[in-house]
């Protein structure tokens, strides 16, 4: 097994960063940022949060590392295909942020080949509605 690291795209978020760490590390918030034809059986408190994915099974996920304003680390546990974290990085740009959600995982070289591209698609599907979402968000 070998470290993949799956990068979302980078976006522009009209809200300060500030603002998008505190929707991050609340849980119950990714209700609003989960692909609705990937995900079903969401229960989320603020910090830990559970659910099933489609290829992934049922598991709980918790924030287990955060740094202010920065960085965010959730990490999945459960019956898991393979071990993964998702991590959120925030760089304060006044009133506007960039974000980047990244996911690193454990993959063989076949799973690889199936996992990463469905990993990606997750990981930019929640980056955008993020965006979506805090941007058409009344303030």
């Amino acid at each position: 097994m070998s470290k993949t690291e799956i990068n979302s795209d980078q976006l522009k978020i009209a809200r300060s960063a500030n603002k998008v760490y505190e929707f991050l590390t609340d849980l119950r918030n990714y209700q609003n940022l989960l692909p609705e034809d990937e995900t079903r059986d969401v229960e989320a408190d603020v910090d830990k949060a559970s659910l099933s994915v489609k290829g992934l099974g049922h598991f709980s996920i918790e924030v287990t590392n955060k740094s202010p304003e920065s960085f965010i680390e959730l990490t999945p546990s459960g019956k898991l295909p393979f071990p993964f974290t998702i991590e959120w990085y925030i760089e304060d740009k006044g009133e506007e942020s960039v974000v980047t959600g990244k996911i690193q995982a454990e993959l063989n070289v076949f799973m690889k080949m199936m996992a990463e591209p469905k990993l990606r698609s997750f990981v930019d599907k929640q980056a955008h509605k993020l965006k979506n979402y805090l941007e058409s968000e009344i303030s």
